[in-house]
Parts: C-alpha cells; sequence; structure tokens
C-alpha cells in the first residue's frame, strides 16, 4: 500500500517509481547528491529522470556529511550544471547538504556565509529527499546541519520555502538495512519522540504525535529481530519516522538531540548509534528531572505498562538491553577527549531556547556515558 500524505513538505511512503510524480513543471537539469552505497538507488532515479527528458548529475562519495567544504564542492557543481531542481539520497547528513544547496546554489553565497546565516532570503530551488533509513528529524522544519570544517562549530541553518520539498521514503530501501542497523535508526527516532514529548514548548497537539510515537516504535524495536525482512514492518517503521519527525516540527530538536549531533560529528560515529547511548544518560540527567510526564513515558516504553517503572531510562536500558545496542560510548570506538569539546559545540547550536542549559551539564552526559 502506498501512501500520499497532503502536507509540507510533501511526503510520499512508497516504491522510488514514485519519485517521478513530483517533478512535473519543475526543471530539465537536476543534481543528485547521494550517500556512496546508495549509488545504484540514485542511478534508478536517474534512469527515471532521463526518461522524461530531465538531464541529472550525480555527486556521490563514501562518508558524504554536510561540512562547509563539501557544502561548497557542491554548490558550484549545482551551478556549473544550471540545474532547476536538488535530490539527496542518504541519511541526515546527506539530506541536510541537499537542502543547504537547493537554497543557495541559485545565489552567490558560500559556505562560510550561509554558515554565519548571511544567506537568509535566497531563492530555493526543488528539493526531493529520499532519507536512507526510516528516521528524518528535519522533515518538518525548515532547518539543516552545517558543520564548519576548522573548527567542528555546528550551526542549525534556517532555510527558506518548505513547500519545495518532496521526500519519498520507500521501504525497500531499508529493508537493506541489517536488523541491528535498523534498531539504531530507530533508537534514534524514539530520542526525537520523546524530547518532543518532554520539550517545554509540547502542547496537547504535539503530545497525541508523540505519544502515539514512542509507544508504536517502543513495540516494533521489539519485533524487529524477526519481523526487520517483512514489508509491512518497514511501512510500519516509515509511519513511525513521519509521525516522530512530526511532533519534533511541532516542538523543535530537543537538547539531547543536539548533543548527539555534536557527539557524532566529533567522533565520526553514526548519530544513530550515539542516540542509543545517550537516551537513557539524557533522561537521567537534570535536562528533564522534574518532569511530570516521566512516568506516563515509562509506561509508553515499557513492554508492560502496567509493570513500567516510573522511571524512563530504565525502561530504555531495559529494551537497547534486550537489542543487545551499546550502552556506553567507549563501546563505539569513541575517545572521551576527542568528544568532550562536543558539550560546548551543542550549547551553541542555534534552537535550544532554555536558561537551565550549560555546557556543565553537557558534559556530566558526556561523562557519565562512557
Amino acid at each position: 500500500m502506498d501512501i500520499n500524505m497532503s502536507c509540507t513538505p510533501r511526503v510520499l511512503i512508497g516504491p522510488l517509481s514514485g519519485f517521478a510524480s513530483g517533478i512535473s513543471g519543475r526543471g530539465n537539469r537536476a543534481l543528485l547528491v547521494a550517500d556512496k552505497g546508495l549509488e545504484d538507488r540514485a542511478e534508478d532515479i536517474q534512469d527515471g529522470l532521463d526518461s522524461r527528458g530531465i538531464k541529472t548529475i550525480l555527486f556521490s562519495r563514501e562518508g558524504l556529511s554536510s561540512n562547509t567544504e563539501t557544502l561548497d564542492e557542491v554548490l558550484s557543481l549545482a551551478r556549473g550544471a544550471h540545474a532547476d531542481m536538488v535530490g539527496a539520497i542518504g541519511g541526515e547528513k546527506v539530506l541536510s547538504l541537499g537542502r543547504l544547496t537547493a537554497a543557495a546554489a541559485g545565489g552567490t553565497f558560500h559556505a562560510e556565509e550561509i554558515m554565519r546565516g548571511e544567506a537568509r532570503g535566497n531563492q530555493n530551488m526543488p528539493l526531493f529527499e529520499v532519507p536512507s533509513s526510516g528516521r528524518h528529524t528535519l522533515l518538518f522544519r525548515r532547518e539543516a546541519l552545517l558543520t564548519e570544517v576548522q573548527t567542528g562549530r555546528i550551526s542549525l541553518v534556517q532555510f527558506g520555502d518548505s513547500s519545495l520539498i518532496t521526500a519519498l521514503i520507500d521501504p525497500s530501501i531499508t529493508a537493506q538495512l541489517s536488523a541491528r542497523a535498523t534498531a539504531l535508526s530507530m533508537s534514534s527516532v524514539l530520542f526525537s519522540a520523546v524530547e518532543s514529548f518532554l520539550s517545554p514548548r509540547s502542547d496537547f497537539f504535539s503530545d497525541i504525535q508523540s505519544r502515539a510515537a514512542i509507544g508504536n516504535v517502543a513495540k516494533l524495536l521489539r519485533r524487529v529481530k524477526a519481523e526487520a525482512a517483512d514489508p509491512d514492518f518497514r511501512i510500519r517503521e516509515a509511519e513511525n519516522g513521519v509521525l516522530a519527525a512530526f511532533s519534533t516540527g511541532l516542538t523543535a530538536p530537543g537538547p539531547g538531540t543536539m548533543l548527539s549531533w555534536a557527539v557524532s560529528a566529533a567522533s565520526g560515529s553514526s548519530k544513530a548509534a550515539v542516540s542509543a547511548v545517550l537516551l537513557p544518560w539524557v533522561l537521567e540527567s537534570p535536562l528533564y528531572s522534574g518532569s511530570p510526564k516521566m512516568k506516563e513515558l515509562a509506561g509508553l516504553i515499557a513492554q508492560s505498562p502496567e509493570n513500567a517503572s516510573e522511571n524512563p531510562a530504565e525502561e530504555v536500558r531495559s529494551l537497547f538491553g534486550f537489542l543487545g545496542l551499546p550502552g556506553r560510548l567507549r563501546e563505539l570506538g569513541v575517545e572521551l577527549d576527542a568528544v568532550q569539546p562536543a558539550a560546548g559545540r551543542a550549547v551553541d547550536i542555534p534552537g535550544i531556547e532554555r536558561s537551565d542549559l550549560n555546557e556543565v551539564v553537557f558534559r556530566e552526559i558526556l561523562d557519565f556515558s562512557f
């Protein structure tokens, strides 16, 4: 069953053949930016666009990331090719790279200017996103991640009209992931939904979305080992990834999510793996202590809500332990000295507006998580 949601941005859940349905009248030249591991799927998209008379250029590289050096390279390529639209196929870093390229390629701005927020108001190109997993934290946010190569500083860059974005989530792509990789990806989805639920910005409507995402993802995680190859499981995974992203769109990414971005950038570890480690430690930190929702959250995550602990961190550890996910950053091969600067970088990411948040809180979370 294909799903076509009418929202901004437009979201499709279905096969890659649906990619071409959103491009009518958008132009005749496209730049595709893709993770190296998804080059074959990007070539499938190229074939579909070529059949419609749309010329394409593919930019693909191992370890592709949204940093100032790579962004300048991709912007130069897009401008030189006179691209009318951009397609991004990959994880959160590649999707951010695609967003920034679509936002800035029509002008003359360079990455450092974008990093400083000087490219606001630039004309966006149409953008087509294909997440490589069931998660896209910023799907319903007009934001993209950008890391400065020289300093490691991370910015959450604001850009323009999100109605020009079409996101296609193909369950057959996520089906290529192992059960473990799927569990790691879904742990990141759970992280963002939990922080939306506990956010000071949450309200009755956002709580409906985040409650559903938390409960559903916890149930899916308990079945991932047995059902990862089931197409129906992959569709439900995609649906709940969208649901979690929608709740984040209403409340904004939480401080723990931003810390996981900073640690991932500093260590080179996947954001999903870092999220799996940090979530219980963030829940035990001062960031959410005293929240009246903690007991309810524990029940949403627990296998048996009636027997749930009052501590959601315990339920997360129980769930992730059952899945064999890492419990400490050192299990990812991360050195504490290498990631300690991430505490300061996370605090500096625009978008966290909390008087109780500072570098000391983040450093304590990192210290405990080793």
